[in-house]
């Protein structure tokens, strides 16, 4: 590897060790065999021992050829634990399940099923890829919360508390009074899950492009009333343009969580900058952002508003492989001062999250 622009002698140094240790270990990992590393619920129809060659090496000539990019952001990460994840994490993307363990595969982890069973009142019509969506009635501190999604939504928003960022002394999350751009919004449990947080006197503007999840997620809201008045629901994707989009009749009536947009395509979307100019949004303390493969552009379409209020971010990662650096760098670049820190809720290569607080 050459030496990049703006980098001396001891940056590429460190930068050759750095990728130099990676591929020992790759080369290590590769006569290593993990068991229980499968995740069936969330793969099925697919063998535990499936090894997928094209894609494995698809990544690591991707990340040989960025190599330079992917270090650039590790060193921005603000602790060991989020380097050391973000370096767990690429060699995830090379070897795959059979090879890696992920942190966050511990003992339970698995059979999430069981430890949410007890909430689960029943099954519903709407259906999607994981099956039917099911009623739930979770006991919180702040009494019983109801609402209509996947035992999967459940685990994430109540047992591991995905977009709450707690590691030592750092704390990214919602907080009392906060106002939350909830991007991607899907069934509504991150949207009740923040609206506890930031309580009577904040508010969570959620984001979703499709009817049916926004009809779900209104469901779900109503069936809570006390938090209703804190929830706006925008039949919307988030991007760094507005678009009224047109969907077809069949596209208004699926449930998609994977759903993409794209500019000048069917689905609608809004940008953060755009809903600030008019109005509709006059402060963000938080922006959560999983919105699969949107988030860069997104970002683009809050620039503004970041450097206005320098909002606390949670913004997902691994729905494009450019995104492990791209988001990092760009955000970086804006020179706010946000310090970046790493977490992974799963035990394969999805669920990846940044996040940025600027220091007080």
């Amino acid at each position: 590897m050459n030496i990049q622009p703006g980098e001396d002698a001891a940056e590429f140094a460190e930068r050759d060790a750095w990728l130099r240790a990676i591929i020992v270990r790759m080369f290590e990992l590769m006569h290593h065999l993990e068991q229980d590393n499968f995740d069936t619920a969330r793969y099925r129809g697919i063998a535990p021992n499936t090894f997928f060659f094209e894609r494995h090496a698809d990544y690591f000539g991707f990340f040989l050829k960025n190599a330079a990019n992917f270090f650039r952001a590790r060193c921005l990460l603000s602790d060991n634990q989020s380097q050391a994840l973000f370096d767990q994490l690429i060699l995830f993307r090379i070897l795959g399940h059979m090879h890696v363990r992920l942190p966050f595969n511990t003992p339970g982890v698995l059979d999430y099923d069981s430890a949410v069973r007890p909430w689960k009142i029943k099954d519903t019509n709407d259906v999607g890829m994981f099956g039917p969506l099911a009623l739930f009635a979770i006991p919180t501190d702040s009494g019983e919360l109801r609402m209509k999604c996947w035992s999967g939504n459940v685990a994430a928003s109540f047992l591991y508390s995905q977009y709450f960022y707690h590691r030592d002394a750092q704390f990214v999350a919602p907080e009392l009074g906060d106002e939350v751009i909830d991007g991607g919004g899907c069934f509504g449990d991150t949207a009740l899950v923040f609206a506890i947080s930031v309580g009577k006197k904040g508010h969570v503007h959620t984001f979703d492009p499709l009817k049916k999840h926004c009809e779900i997620m209104r469901e779900s809201i109503a069936m809570n009333p006390s938090l209703a008045k804190r929830i706006s629901v925008y039949e919307a994707g988030l991007a760094d343009v507005d678009n009224a989009g047109s969907p077809s009749h069949d596209r208004d009536s699926i449930i998609d969580p994977g759903a993409r947009v794209e500019v000048g395509g069917d689905l609608p979307t809004r940008s953060i900058d755009g809903l600030v100019n008019e109005g509709a949004i006059t402060r963000i303390d938080y922006i959560k952002m999983d919105i699969e493969g949107s988030e860069l552009a997104a970002l683009v379409g809050a620039e503004k508003s970041l450097r206005k209020w320098r909002p606390k971010l949670a913004i997902s990662l691994y729905h494009r492989p450019h995104d492990f650096f791209a988001i990092p760098l760009w955000l970086h670049s804006l020179g706010i001062g946000y310090q970046f820190f790493l977490d992974h809720y799963s035990i394969h290569h999805e669920e990846t999250v940044l996040y940025a607080r600027v220091p007080n």
